[in-house]
């Protein structure tokens, strides 16, 4: 396929008509000095070397600018990856480490660009390279004993729990969408072949085949200063998590994949779950939150997923959607209170300077100041001191929320119902897969 698909992209590139080039046009001369530089690539001129600058500049101007601006740069940014990744396993002869190099450039498309008119091109194009040039090596189980689980530490401040509706309302009416309820071991989520084959490492790596990257967060909590996001190896990223099959391997740092699209980098997962009806339901905005709009994409449905180790945190923080959030692996924690106490939970101020100028943070929440939508306030203590030393620093919410606020821990099967507005905050007390779909 790659050869013909890099005479492919250049017919395409040279039509001043065809609606890939269209989207390119904005670019201006960036347009044409990537036209020309494409066609260069004929001549056996070094890929990563002609192809990187557009890339930089693409992403330069994809973080620069605001998102209904950028489709150009996102088109550039996608083809320039395309171009490269065809040139290198074009000149390959069975290396390795090239065609990882390719397959890892594809990702960063998908993940980074969103490879906008290309994702099919570019799966089709990570399959071929894959079964041509790369296998899937067995993993090293770690031959070191596993390290005993430290006692999670439970507050016994938010005693109310999440309601749990038996039988499953028909409709998701404005009964029921007003506030937060649980489906447990719910019958449609039930047949999802997810809640037994996410649970295997090697189902997951199988799916996605060798040399994939995902983008992973850095760190326990988001609000730290030493939280970071990163691309790493998807092998890496399971090794280091527990498995049925094969222990964690020993981590200096917790890794997170969170809020991740991961079903549009490996859509064979996709066919492992199904949609729960309640999302197609068109609820009115709730009362507790009026100005309440669907996602604006074209489905009105946004899934994310959300794979992490014990321990991993989500800290409190509000959505803008309703939420129907299912655990397909492992347990977690969720704690909710309702958005009329936003004003004791002590949310990030992004005037301060501690936060203004980290926008790589999401608690920073930099490109929407008036809605600070993450709490300073740790809902999770991980001991009684951590806990008095919050309620010390704010007292407000430790005499108020609690008698709000709600929790639950959902087990394989289950599925949380929130509305936009809330507050929540998320703790994995296992090895977690989750889904979210924000409807």
């Amino acid at each position: 396929m790659s050869v013909e698909f890099f005479d492919q992209l250049l017919v395409e590139l040279s039509d001043q008509s065809h609606p890939c080039t269209v989207d390119l046009r904005p670019c201006g001369l960036t347009y044409f000095e990537f036209y020309a530089a494409a066609c260069s690539l004929h001549n056996n001129v070094d890929s990563w070397t002609s192809m990187k600058p557009f890339i930089d500049r693409a992403y330069q101007e994809m973080t620069r600018l605001p998102p209904p601006e950028t489709l150009c740069w996102r088109r550039l940014y996608t083809d320039a990856c395309l171009l490269c990744a065809i040139s290198q396993v074009s000149d390959l002869a069975q290396d390795d480490a090239a065609a990882t190099e390719a397959v890892a450039i594809l990702d960063r498309a998908i993940i980074i660009a969103g490879a906008p008119g290309r994702l099919d091109s570019i799966h089709q194009l990570i399959k071929d390279i894959q079964e041509n040039y790369l296998t899937l090596k067995q993993l090293i189980t770690s031959s070191g004993h596993k390290q005993p689980l430290t006692q999670t530490y439970h507050s016994s401040a938010f005693p109310l729990c999440v309601p749990c509706i038996d039988p499953p309302p028909n409709v998701l009416g404005r009964q029921w969408s007003q506030k937060p309820f649980v489906l447990q071991r719910y019958g449609y989520v039930q047949g999802w072949k997810a809640l037994s084959s996410w649970a295997s490492i090697d189902y997951l790596r199988s799916v996605a085949g060798p040399g994939r990257l995902v983008p992973v967060e850095v760190g326990k909590d988001y609000r730290t200063e030493e939280w970071t996001q990163r691309l790493m190896s998807w092998d890496c990223f399971l090794q280091s998590l527990d498995f049925p099959e094969h222990p964690a391997q020993t981590q200096n740092e917790v890794l997170y994949l969170a809020q991740h699209n991961l079903f549009m980098q490996f859509p064979a997962l996709e066919g492992d779950i199904g949609i729960p009806e309640y999302v197609y339901a068109c609820p009115d905005p709730p009362s507790c939150y009026p100005a309440y709009k669907p996602p604006g994409n074209t489905d009105g449905l946004i899934i994310n997923a959300w794979l992490g180790p014990r321990g991993t945190i989500s800290p409190a923080h509000t959505d803008p959607f309703f939420n129907c959030y299912v655990q397909v692996v492992g347990r977690k924690t969720v704690w909710l209170a309702p958005p009329d106490v936003s004003n004791l939970m002590y949310p990030f101020d992004t005037s301060t300077s501690d936060t203004a100028d980290k926008s790589r943070n999401p608690a920073a929440n930099v490109t929407e100041p008036s809605m600070c939508n993450t709490s300073r306030v740790d809902v999770f203590p991980d001991s009684a001191e951590a806990e008095q030393a919050s309620r010390d620093a704010f007292p407000d919410f430790w005499e108020e929320v609690p008698q709000k606020a709600m929790c639950v821990t959902l087990a394989p099967g289950d599925v949380l119902f929130f509305p936009p507005g809330w507050w929540h905050a998320m703790r994995s007390e296992e090895t977690s897969f989750s889904i979210s779909m924000w409807f």
